[in-house]
């Protein structure tokens, strides 16, 4: 059993820890396969409705831990490691067609503010904050850092994040769109999964196609993420959650949605 990251299941939420707090729950293999493992099972699990991602102890996520990766590794060798775990790790999150919440406690920092910002919706205290601290060490970022900043805070924001090596506290975070929500500090988690739980109550089919159609939206031109949103319309238009929402809207009365 992989002790690295805790898995529960709470009134239609999976709550995933990382669980390494004695190492500020740094990245490695262990730490990888439990996220994997968890977000396949968020996945597969038609009881879970939402998912919310957060850390054991004082941060979220320190980044990659750099004992791994003793003296006779190669840059070749790493660069290898980071394409062939990082790539299709970062590639769940947004194939995951339910509501990733991160609670974001402390600092998400390195391939750590990665994993963050691969949630869809975030929540902070202005004691969290997300650090891009891979040129502190002399690196560029990695695991998709660049992508996702980019896409959140437009190019020139997200190179001067990215080469300042500075923490961006939760309330700046809330400025740049960065995070959807600043809460006291002890109510970072409790917050995140209250919300999750509202979203578990919703159509889940309808919000993991609103999660394609946005994410398809962000490599491709207007007409074909029409195209894309008429052909995942189709999903909706057999639902469930479609047939009684329109009930729901006639009758006056709130909606009894079962995510399919």
């Amino acid at each position: 059993m992989n002790k690295a990251v805790l898995y529960n299941i709470d009134e239609g939420v999976a709550v995933i820890t990382l669980n390494r707090p004695d190492r500020y729950n740094a990245v490695n293999q262990d730490l990888v396969d439990g996220i994997s493992e968890s977000l396949n099972k968020a996945k597969d699990d038609e009881s879970v409705r939402a998912i919310v991602m957060t850390g054991a102890g004082r941060g979220f996520c320190a980044g990659a831990d750099m004992t791994v990766f003793g003296e006779q590794v190669t840059p070749e060798q790493r660069r290898d490691y980071i394409i062939a775990q990082y790539q299709p790790l970062m590639n769940q999150f947004f194939n995951l067609n339910k509501p990733i919440i991160g609670a974001i406690n402390g600092t998400a920092a390195g391939v750590g503010a990665a994993f963050a910002l691969a949630c869809d919706l975030r929540v902070m205290s202005d004691k969290s904050a997300i650090l891009y601290a891979f040129v502190n060490i002399g690196l560029g970022p990695d695991g998709g850092a660049s992508w996702l900043l980019s896409r959140q805070v437009g190019y020139s924001k997200a190179f001067e994040i990215a080469i300042s090596g500075k923490k961006i506290m939760g309330s700046e975070c809330l400025e740049l769109g960065l995070t959807n929500k600043v809460v006291e500090n002890e109510k970072i988690v409790n917050e995140a999964i209250d919300w999750a739980k509202e979203l578990a109550k919703r159509p889940t089919l309808a919000i993991g196609i609103t999660k394609e159609d946005i994410v398809h939206s962000m490599n491709n031109d207007l007409d074909s993420t029409i195209a894309f949103e008429a052909q995942r319309q189709v999903l909706a238009f057999k639902s469930h959650d479609l047939k009684e929402g329109v009930t729901a809207f006639i009758e006056k009365r709130k909606p009894n949605f079962k995510g399919k």
